[in-house]
């Protein structure tokens, strides 16, 4: 194939022109996303795949599926040398505040605040 018109082009989080082959894993992805808005268990997914593979574009893709039927998400990067609690505590105090926008949620959002409040003390 011609190197200057082959759609593969390998870059961080670079989305290609089409996400070829994935429909397996959007599927159950979605199934599971459905199975935990009725509160029932799921297994965890996990996406392992060489550098440059598509990991990342097809996360946001799932992030994009979940929020377009209203499931809020929240993206956490895991740079090294930081804790667990260091990469969450900051996605996990705007998470709330985005759910306050919504009107049916904003009472739950502000308890969930004042519970992050007292926890982070």
């Amino acid at each position: 194939m011609d190197p200057v018109r082959n759609p593969y082009a390998p870059g961080a989080g670079s989305p290609p022109p089409e996400l070829a082959g994935r429909s397996a894993i959007r599927t159950d992805v979605n199934i599971h996303l459905q199975r935990l808005r009725l509160g029932k268990p799921v297994k965890s997914v996990m996406l392992v795949g060489l550098r440059g593979v598509g990991k990342t574009v097809l996360l946001d893709q799932m992030r994009k599926d979940a929020e377009a039927v209203g499931i809020q998400t929240v993206l956490v990067g895991a740079p090294e040398h930081r804790s667990l609690p260091a990469m969450l505590a900051p996605a996990l105090r705007i998470a709330p505040l985005h759910l306050s926008k919504k009107e049916a949620a904003r009472e739950f959002a502000v308890r969930g605040l004042r519970a992050f409040a007292g926890f982070a003390q």
